[in-house]
Formats: structure tokens, sequence, C-alpha cells
């Protein structure tokens, strides 16, 4: 079983179809993208800012091995030290990165993947609740008993 954690905005909180568009859930656990393909997994989540300091800090790595005469190693290791970390502390970046986007983090479900993850936590929002359209939405509405 993997642990993952529910992100959305207090905004999606009232509107099963506004928290559908806006759920994310984040795997706690090793990220094997972070580790290998650091910059298309900043971007694809949409770390901007993330990406931009982890730019900085890659180019001030690359002139400190330059301008101090090291070894082209000394890159390779302290590169593949930095993979290493993002490896370990991704998905912890990555919330963090969703709590400057104003999401919050609502639950933490066990599930064996993600896409069981999803169904248990919209089963969990669901459940005992009446659905009512209005404008096209689906909003909540209490049972009545």
């Amino acid at each position: 079983m993997n642990l993952y954690t529910v992100h959305y905005r207090q905004e999606a909180e009232n509107s099963l179809t506004g928290m559908a568009e806006d759920v994310v859930l984040v795997k706690d656990g090793f990220n094997w993208l972070a580790l290998f393909v650091p910059t298309v997994w900043f971007l694809a989540k949409k770390m901007w800012f993330v990406f931009s300091i982890y730019l900085l800090i890659q180019a001030a790595i690359m002139a400190v091995v330059f301008w101090a005469d090291m070894p082209s190693e000394v890159l390779t290791i302290m590169k593949i030290t930095g993979n290493i970390i993002l490896g370990f502390e991704g998905n912890n970046i990555h919330r963090w990165s969703l709590n400057r986007q104003r999401y919050r983090e609502r639950l933490t479900i066990a599930a064996r993947d993600m896409i069981a993850a999803e169904h248990r936590f919209f089963s969990y929002i669901t459940s005992g609740r009446l659905f009512s359209r209005r404008a096209g939405e689906a909003e909540f509405a209490e049972t009545a008993s």
C-alpha cells in the first residue's frame, strides 16, 4: 500500500465538479522521475519557482567548479548527489509548491495506486450525500432525513 496526500483549494470544497478539476494527489515516498529527469518533472508539475531555483543552483555549482578549476568529476558527483536528494525530497517539494499555490493538504489515503486513491477519495467525499444539478454543475446537497 502507498500513501497519498490529497490537496485542493478551499474554493473547490463545495462543488464536486470544482473538486474533481482541482484535486491533486501526491504519492508519499521516493520519486523516480525527480531522480532521473528533474527538469522535465519540474515543468510537468508546473513548479516554475522551484524550477528557477533548481537552475540557479545548477548554474552556481557549475560556476564554482569552473572558477575553482576543479576536475569535471566533481561536477558529476555534485549533480548526481543533488538528483538523489531530489528523488527523496521531490514529493515534499511538490507539496510545498502546491501550498504556495493555495492548495491545502486535506487528508491522507492509503491505496495500491493513484487510480485506487482517487476512487477512495471521491467515494469518501460523496458517501451519504445526494447531488443536485444547478447551472450545469454538480454541487453537494445535504441529505434530507
